[in-house]
C-alpha cells in the first residue's frame, strides 16, 4: 500500500507542479514577448518613418529627373536641329567649292606632269617670250615675290618650286593679289593653249594660276559660309557636350531613383514582415495573458494542493500503516469503536515520531470520490460506516463476511462484478 500511495501522491503532486512550471513558463513567455513586441513596434515606427522618407525623396528625385528628361527632350531637339543646320551650310559650301575644284585638281596635275627639264627650259631664257614672262609674273605676283624675270628665274632654280605651287594656301589669297591676278587673266593670250604655244611648261603654269584665281573668288564667297558653319559647328559641339552631360545626368538620376525604389521595397517588405510579426506576437500575448489570467485563481489552488500532498507524502508511512490495521481488523466493529480504536493507533504511531496524520479520513485515504459515486448508484448506502465497509471489502486480501440483514451489501456486490462478467449466486443454508 505505501508503494502505490506513494506513487499516486507523487503522480498527483507532480501534475500540478508540471502545471505551475507551465504557468511560471507562460508568464516569462508573456515578459519575453511584450519586451519582443515593443521592440518591434519601434522598428515597425522606424522602418515606417524611412519608407515615408525614403518615399519623399523619390518622389523629389523623380520630379527632377521628370525636368531633366523634358531638358534633354528639347536640348536634343535643338541639337538635331542645328546639325540639320550645319549639314545645309556644310553642303553649300561643298557645293561652291565644287565648282572650283575641278580645275584645280585639273592644274595640280598639269604641275604634276612638269619635270625638272621642263623647269630648266623656262629658265633657260636669257630673254624670255612676252607669253612665259606674263605667266611667271603671274605666279610670283601669287607668291607674294617681286614680279620680275630675275626674281623668276631664282624661283624656278628653287628645288622645291613645284611643292610650294602644289602646297599653296589657297584659301587666304588677299583681295589685293586676285585684283592684280585679275589684270593678267583678262588679257586674251593669257590661255593655257595660247601659251603653249610657246612653253609647255608656262602652260602648265598658266593652268595653275587660272585654276587659283576661280577657286580664290569662290573661296571668297564660300569663306563666310565656312566661318559660319565652324560658328555653328563650334556651337553644336558645346550643345552636344552639354547634351551628353545632360544625359549623363538623366542617367544617374534614374540609377539614383532605381537604387533608391530598391531601398524603399526592401525596407517596405521588411516592416510589413515586421507588421505581420507583431500581430502573431500580439495574439499570442493576448492569448498568454488570457490564460495566465483565466488560472490565476487555479495558481493559488495547486500551490496549496501541491503543499498538502507534500505533506501527506511524507505522512504516508504512518497513514498507511494504520490504514492497513484498518482493513485487516476493524471490519466486525462498529463505527464508534472503530474511531476509538484509531484514535489509540494515532496516539502510538505519534509518539513512535512516525509521521502521520492525525486527522486522516480513511474513507478519504483510500477511496476517491468517483468511485464512491459508482458505489452508491450501485446500491451501497451514501453513509460513512457504508462507504469504510466497502473499503474493507475491495481491499482485504481475504474474503469479508458481511452482515448484511437487509441484502445492500449482496445489491452492491452483484452490481460491482457485472463489470468483471462475474455471476453472483445465492446460497442459503441452514445450519
Amino acid at each position: 500500500m505505501l508503494k502505490n500511495k506513494r506513487a499516486e501522491v507523487a503522480l498527483q503532486a507532480n501534475k500540478l507542479r508540471n502545471g505551475l512550471g507551465k504557468v511560471e513558463e507562460t508568464t516569462k513567455l508573456v515578459g519575453q514577448m511584450s519586451e519582443e513586441l515593443a521592440v518591434a513596434k519601434v522598428q515597425v515606427a522606424e522602418y515606417t518613418d524611412q519608407c515615408v522618407e525614403y518615399m519623399g525623396v523619390i518622389n523629389a528625385q523623380q520630379r527632377n529627373a521628370d525636368e531633366q528628361q523634358r531638358s534633354v527632350a528639347a536640348r536634343s531637339k535643338k541639337t538635331q536641329e542645328e546639325e540639320v543646320q550645319c549639314k545645309r551650310l556644310a553642303d553649300a559650301a561643298m557645293r561652291d567649292l565644287a565648282s572650283a575644284m575641278p580645275a584645280l585638281e585639273e592644274a595640280v596635275k598639269a604641275l604634276d606632269a612638269l619635270n625638272k627639264k621642263d623647269i630648266t627650259e623656262v629658265k633657260s631664257y636669257a630673254k624670255p617670250p612676252q607669253k612665259v614672262e606674263m605667266v611667271m609674273e603671274a605666279v610670283l605676283i601669287l607668291l607674294q615675290k617681286e614680279p620680275t624675270w630675275a626674281e623668276a628665274k631664282r624661283q624656278l632654280g628653287d628645288q622645291y618650286f613645284l611643292d610650294r605651287l602644289r602646297d599653296f594656301d589657297k584659301d587666304n589669297i588677299s583681295d589685293k593679289t586676285l585684283k592684280k591676278i585679275g589684270t593678267y587673266t583678262a588679257k586674251p593670250d593669257f590661255e593655257p593653249e595660247i601659251v603653249g604655244t610657246v612653253s609647255l611648261a608656262a602652260k602648265s603654269l598658266c593652268l595653275w594660276v587660272r585654276a587659283i584665281e576661280k577657286y580664290g573668288k569662290v573661296y571668297k564667297i564660300v569663306k563666310p559660309k565656312k566661318e559660319r558653319l565652324e560658328e555653328a559647328l563650334e556651337s553644336l559641339r558645346m550643345k552636344q557636350q552639354i547634351l551628353a552631360e545632360a544625359r549623363a545626368k538623366l542617367r544617374e538620376l534614374s540609377e539614383m531613383i532605381a537604387r533608391l525604389q530598391k531601398e524603399y521595397d526592401e525596407k517596405l517588405a521588411q516592416k510589413e514582415e515586421l507588421e505581420r510579426k507583431s500581430r502573431m506576437l500580439q495574439l499570442k500575448l493576448e492569448r498568454a495573458e488570457a490564460l495566465i489570467t483565466g488560472l490565476s485563481g487555479e495558481r493559488e489552488r495547486w500551490e496549496m494542493t501541491v503543499e498538502r500532498l507534500d505533506k501527506e507524502f511524507d505522512n504516508l508511512p504512518g497513514d498507511c500503516l494504520i490504514a492497513t490495521a484498518f482493513v485487516a481488523y476493524l471490519g466486525p466493529f462498529v463505527s464508534e469503536y472503530r474511531e476509538e480504536l484509531m484514535d489509540d493507533w494515532f496516539r502510538e504511531v505519534y509518539n513512535e515520531a512516525v509521521p502521520v496524520t492525525m486527522d486522516l479520513s480513511m474513507k478519504n485515504f483510500l477511496l476517491d470520490d468517483a468511485t464512491l459515486r459508482d458505489w452508491n448508484y450501485m446500491g451501497l448506502p451514501d453513509d460513512n460506516f457504508s462507504a469504510e465497509n466497502g473499503i474493507i471489502v475491495r481491499r482485504a486480501t481475504r474474503w469479508p463476511l458481511a452482515v448484511d440483514p437487509q441484502g445492500q451489501a449482496l445489491i452492491w456486490i452483484s452490481k460491482l462484478e457485472e463489470s468483471n462478467g462475474i455471476e453472483v449466486s445465492i446460497v442459503r443454508k441452514l445450519w
